[in-house]
């Protein structure tokens, strides 16, 4: 709404959100200043960086010349040093820094971002985020998650990012929702401890003295599974910024081109989930959805946005390279190859010239 709400958003103190609070330990290795507030995009226009935006191809310029290699890492869900959150407008897994790369431990899940970034980066976080704040080619998506990478040369964040709609049953998925079930069970079991008059009963005692602990378990969960499951290898990119104040142009967004699929009770158990935790301390609603039952912000204006689509045109996967012994696909044979062969390139409608102005329809 007008006085919480995204359009408020510009009048908030930089230094006083979540987000500044999260990123300022590595602030010296981010092209731009976190205590500036720039969710006012008519102020702070900058290029037109403001996320999330209605992704689409608007330039036909894909640097990347492979596929996004990854690594596993072995820490689980249930290591002692991984911590699962529920925030105010999502749900999150933030893992452990190494202090420096040639660390092996903590052996967290890493990446191999093409376009020069340097190889397998450190994934920091995980986030949920119900419904989906960008859209593609107009489409709206249930959920979207984002995995954020860090880079320490001062290039900026990059987030590779998997969008999903309602369909199928997801139990990698539900491995993690099992886990973020267990931190709000915590929480609530901690008020309803603070007053007993409260429905203890109901929660009954399977975490009752056991919430708390945190067990090594010989599953190794990772996000990456999810890009597995797109069986897509092909992406968009820009460059963008936080979908929350203080809204700092800094992430590298790349958007798989296929969504992933979770059932309709996975849906409603995220939504419950951030909807109704509650703070331990004060047992007040952490939830900051609005009336509707929304936590995202609005979309951006892109007229103006450079927008890159990556196909097999550019690269083949690492397996299909192997196998075929080819590098790229022919033009006008990608059908034969990737699962979502649209828009392959930009429309006269949507493309931009290089001196950032759309392109006239001839």
């Amino acid at each position: 709404d007008e006085a919480y709400g995204p359009e408020a958003w510009g009048k908030i103190e930089a230094t006083d959100t979540d987000e500044y609070n999260y990123w300022k330990d590595l602030q010296e290795y981010l092209p731009v200043s976190l205590t500036e507030n720039t969710c006012n995009s008519a102020k702070f226009f900058n290029g037109n960086r403001a996320s999330p935006v209605d992704v689409r191809a608007t330039e036909d310029d894909c640097k990347e010349y492979h596929e996004i290699r990854t690594l596993d890492g072995s820490v689980t869900l249930q290591s002692n040093n991984v911590d699962l959150q529920i925030r105010p407008n999502m749900l999150r897994i933030s893992y452990p820094r190494r202090k420096n790369k040639k660390d092996l431990e903590p052996d967290v899940p890493t990446v191999d971002v093409p376009q020069g970034w340097g190889k397998f980066l450190d994934v920091v976080r995980v986030d949920f985020v119900c419904p989906a704040e960008h859209t593609l080619l107009g489409e709206k998506f249930d959920c979207e998650i984002r995995i954020y990478v860090i880079q320490k040369a001062g290039r900026g964040v990059p987030v590779i990012t998997l969008l999903a709609k309602v369909g199928k049953f997801n139990n990698h998925l539900q491995e993690a929702l099992d886990e973020f079930q267990k931190v709000w069970e915590s929480n609530d079991n901690a008020c309803q401890k603070s007053n007993r008059n409260l429905r203890s009963s109901q929660l009954g005692s399977k975490f009752d003295n056991e919430t708390n602990t945190r067990t090594l378990v010989t599953s190794n969960w990772n996000p990456w599974k999810f890009m597995q499951q797109t069986k897509s290898y092909w992406f968009y990119g820009y460059n963008g910024g936080l979908t929350e104040p203080p809204c700092s142009y800094f992430l590298h967004w790349r958007i798989i081109d296929t969504p992933i699929e979770l059932s309709e009770e996975q849906l409603q158990q995220m939504k419950q989930l951030i909807m109704t935790n509650r703070d331990p301390i004060n047992c007040k609603y952490t939830s900051v959805h609005n009336q509707y039952g929304s936590f995202a912000r609005p979309l951006q204006d892109s007229s103006r946005l450079l927008i890159h689509r990556c196909t097999c045109r550019e690269y083949l996967s690492d397996s299909l390279r192997d196998l075929t012994g080819l590098r790229t696909c022919p033009a006008g044979a990608e059908s034969l190859w990737m699962p979502n062969p649209r828009d392959l390139k930009p429309s006269a409608k949507n493309l931009i010239g290089t001196s950032g102005e759309q392109e006239e329809d001839p």
